[in-house]
């Protein structure tokens, strides 16, 4: 990588072997190394979604009030509406060779790349620590049940340091661990939710068994729980880049969208609907990763709940990963290992300062919905600005963040382009008008009577500011720089 530390490089065949840690970090990865296949990045978006964490999101809408059939429809246009900017960001990493946050520069500037790393470093460290707190308990209580192991602070501390051990190791090797991982859990997972789903059939209800206590109308519900799954959807696009950089360069576009959006879709499809239909067994459809496993036999238990960590380990580890990945891009003289062990240290302190010492479980949810505002721009400026280039970039222009003679195309201004800042700044504070959670309600949130218009009214302002700015050329003379 231009300007970074002078490292040299191992073989391709060394650094893409299972279980080797991965060397190549948000340098540009080397053609002789790019041996990845559209449909392997598929499993990998598609094994990211059999988590726990999905099973609560399927949960949205029953605890929301809303029936089966309500529920479904909000997680097929929700999903389908989000995974849409996961596919059009994936497109990126083949053309430049790095990860997204990195190939904003064509966007923002080389420095302007900040704007994409700092909202995707405090998503990683949110979703890390709540990737944690929904894996530790159902292992904790499974121990409890089976060894009596008591139900304590400290063995809730002992089994969150166990789950961050493994998240972090998948973060540290890397690539082609986290990739044959995201296979495997695919398989193992959706027989793990089809045992959950199996051993609940039996409670399932067409609507919640009692009424919904946020006193939402049938509309609000409905699109809060579409919005709420659009932004779980759109939170991947940030990750595409780190797996579709190792694609060859020639890969076609159209082959890297549609199977990034097939692995999404159907991926939250089967683990959403499991979510929603658990949800309907249960008395409070709020409490769903409580209630799960009450249903399931004691033989099956263990079984069920290992597994179920396994798949929370797989996205933990993608999380690890992307937020290794950041840190490398701001911190770009360090190896990528240095980087992944610093990563580690600031997550295993976000986790035990925001679960334990403070218990602000709620906080870093909310934490999570507010980026979410303040991404949706972000990706909608990238989106449009690769369809403005024709998916062309200058990948060593990209690479030069000290600006040297080969910044210059995407240097703009000291290393930031004006107009595409403006366009994200605008964007993030108008959707944050809309914002209502916990920690931050914006002077617009009820609005539209208790639908959530916040990241859409960023992402829909942004785009359009950065379109007057920067209206769109015909394709023979199109180029992004100016």
């Amino acid at each position: 990588m231009s300007n970074a530390a002078s490292t040299e490089l191992p073989s391709p065949s060394t650094t893409e072997a299972i279980g080797h840690i991965e060397v190549y970090g948000v340098e540009r990865i080397p053609e002789s190394a790019r041996h990845g296949r559209p449909m392997g990045v598929a499993w990998v978006f598609f094994g990211a979604q059999m988590t726990y964490g999905s099973l609560l999101m399927g949960a949205l809408g029953p605890s929301l009030g809303l029936g089966w059939w309500s529920t479904v429809v909000a997680i097929i246009v929700g999903t389908l509406l989000g995974s849409l900017g996961v596919a059009a960001m994936a497109i990126i990493g083949p053309r430049t060779g790095t990860t997204s946050t990195v190939a904003s520069g064509a966007f923002f500037g080389v420095r302007g790349r900040f704007v994409g790393v700092t909202i995707a470093m405090i998503i990683d460290l949110g979703y890390f620590a709540m990737i944690l707190w929904v894996s530790a308990p159902p292992l904790l209580h499974a121990a409890h049940i089976l060894l009596d192991v008591p139900e304590s602070r400290f063995w809730t501390i002992a089994v969150l340091c166990g789950v961050a051990a493994v998240v972090l190791a998948l973060g540290i090797l890397g690539h082609a661990t986290l990739v044959a991982y995201e296979k495997f859990t695919a398989v193992a997972n959706v027989a793990c939710m089809g045992v959950l789903v199996v051993s609940s059939i039996g409670s399932f209800h067409l609507a919640p068994v009692l009424s919904s206590e946020t006193h939402l109308g049938f509309w609000p519900a409905w699109f809060l729980t579409t919005t709420g799954l659009i932004a779980n959807a759109v939170s991947y696009s940030t990750f595409a880049g780190d797996f579709t950089r190792y694609l060859p360069s020639d890969t076609r576009s159209g082959e890297v969208f549609g199977w990034t959006l097939a692995g999404m879709v159907a991926g939250c499809f089967f683990a959403l609907g499991c979510g929603a239909f658990l949800a309907l067994t249960v008395d409070k459809p709020s409490e769903t990763a409580a209630a799960m496993l009450d249903h399931v036999s004691i033989v099956l238990l263990l079984p069920v709940v290992l597994i179920g960590f396994i798949g929370n380990a797989s996205n933990g580890g993608m999380v690890a990963y992307n937020g290794t990945l950041n840190l490398h891009a701001l911190l770009w003289k360090l190896r990528r290992v240095d980087a992944a062990i610093l990563f580690s240290v600031i997550g295993i302190l976000v986790g035990y300062i925001g679960l334990v010492a403070f218990d602000l479980m709620d906080s870093i949810v909310s934490l999570c919905s507010i980026v979410t505002v303040l991404v949706t721009p972000w990706i909608l400026i990238n989106i449009i600005g690769v369809h403005e280039n024709g998916g062309v970039f200058d990948a060593a222009s990209l690479q030069e963040f000290s600006g040297g003679a080969d910044a210059r195309r995407y240097w703009f201004r000291n290393g930031f382009r004006p107009g595409a800042i403006v366009a994200w700044a605008i964007g993030a504070a108008v959707g944050l008008l809309f914002a209502d959670t916990s920690i931050f309600v914006g002077p617009l949130a009820h609005f539209a009577g208790g639908i959530d218009l916040s990241f859409l009214g960023s992402g829909v302002t942004g785009a359009l500011i950065y379109l007057a700015v920067y209206p769109p050329r015909r394709a023979d003379t199109a180029r992004v720089g100016a």
